[in-house]
């Protein structure tokens, strides 16, 4: 169940009048002055952070917990609601998060044998191989790529594919996931991944290229040139 940002955002507003009039209030709120203004923009912004978490909390308990600490009359200590929350940031949304893309994953490949799991969660498929004499393996290994990504709604994340040349890196400096699916496939082949979250950008995502935390991605990687550094 997703929250809806409107509802809540009313009934946040409905609970800070009644507690600001003592319980008597309506949940029509009036803006009489700029604090009263401020005052609202709070509470959306309370609602906005509740949405960004996209999870089943339900919304009464939420207001409850809001009401209470305005009046001192909280139900649970700091302490105990310090690790409440770090509980739910470190393991329970980690753990959905896990089950759903392995689930997903599982659909995926099970539809179409030409789709491999990798032991580390990467999912692939081989578009075709290249020159196999020639694959990136050292870390320090030098890639050329050309590459789109999309998140699992389709929409085009980190658009290198809009930059005048190729991406130009070693091994080592690409994530996990499409550093190992590089290693797949020699200069001149192609190979579309599905890239778990914890292969990508993990709990952080990373804004500057529309990645949001805990997303999986799905890559479509074109290998241009490989230059394997000299081995000893």
């Amino acid at each position: 169940m997703k929250i809806s940002l409107y509802s809540l955002i009313a009934t946040l507003a409905s609970v800070l009048a009644m507690v600001a009039c003592g319980g008597s209030g309506s949940s029509s709120v009036k803006f009489e002055n700029s604090a009263d203004s401020l005052s609202y923009v709070v509470g959306m912004n309370i609602a906005y952070n509740v949405m960004k978490m996209d999870s089943t909390l339900r919304p009464e308990v939420i207001v409850a917990g809001l009401s209470d600490a305005l009046q001192g009359k909280e139900k649970i200590t700091l302490e105990e609601g310090k690790f409440y929350l770090l509980s739910y940031m470190n393991y329970e949304v980690y753990e959905r998060v896990r089950k759903y893309e392995d689930q997903y994953l599982t659909d995926l490949a099970a539809g179409d044998k030409d789709i491999v799991r990798t032991r580390t969660g990467l999912t692939y498929k081989v578009g075709e191989l290249g020159n196999m004499s020639n694959t990136a393996t050292h870390p320090r290994d030098t890639v050329a790529i050309m590459y789109t990504a999309k998140n699992m709604a389709g929409a085009e994340v980190d658009p290198v594919a809009e930059r005048p040349d190729t991406l130009r890196t070693t091994l080592m400096k690409l994530t996990e996931g499409i550093s190992e699916g590089v290693k797949l496939v020699g200069q001149g082949g192609k190979i579309t991944l599905w890239i778990p979250s914890h292969l990508a950008y993990g709990a952080a995502g990373d804004e500057t290229k529309g990645i949001k935390p805990n997303e999986m991605l799905c890559y479509e990687v074109e290998i241009i040139e490989v230059k394997r550094r000299n081995r000893r």
